[in-house]
């Protein structure tokens, strides 16, 4: 088989019957309340229950509705999609970062962000990334966040 043929069935793996999305993705969670269960179905026992709406997750598989999550700490499981939205969301993964006016350290800090603060993730085209909060926003170090693919541009 091919490297072509030998990548494009890796692929089907990941995704059967999926949304048709890419994968791997990041998403963020609908709502306050979300089970992660061992297996992609109502029928799986519950592994974990999340509780803050807006939390990201990186989608690594899918089957059906079902979408294959890990978050942060390496938890993994699977989530019905319906819990799951494409509005990107991060959070500082590493102790206290600073959000500056632009995307160099020269410019003024406009706030510091402490450990695990969630973020709304605006865009992240190279090494800095433009995050939001309700009242805050600035330009974080890319390497300060979790919720953004290696090598990946947001505009």
């Amino acid at each position: 088989m091919s490297p072509a043929g030998i990548a494009a069935a890796q692929e089907a793996k990941l995704t059967v019957r999926g949304s048709g999305l890419p994968v791997p993705r990041f998403v963020s969670l609908k709502f306050n309340e979300a089970n992660l269960r061992a297996g992609p179905g109502s029928e799986y026992p519950v592994l974990w229950q999340y509780r803050q709406a807006g939390f990201p997750l990186l989608v690594d598989a899918e089957f059906g509705v079902w979408r294959k999550v890990r978050d942060a700490d390496g938890t993994t499981g699977w989530m019905h999609g319906a819990g799951l939205s494409l509005r990107r969301m991060a959070f500082i993964h590493n102790g206290m970062a600073k959000l500056y006016q632009r995307d160099n350290k020269q410019s003024g800090v406009v706030a510091v962000a402490e450990k695990n603060a969630l973020l709304e993730l605006e865009s992240c085209p190279k090494n800095w990334c433009r995050v939001a909060t309700d009242n805050v926003k600035g330009w974080v170090e890319r390497s300060a966040v979790w919720g953004v693919l290696d090598g990946e541009s947001l505009k």
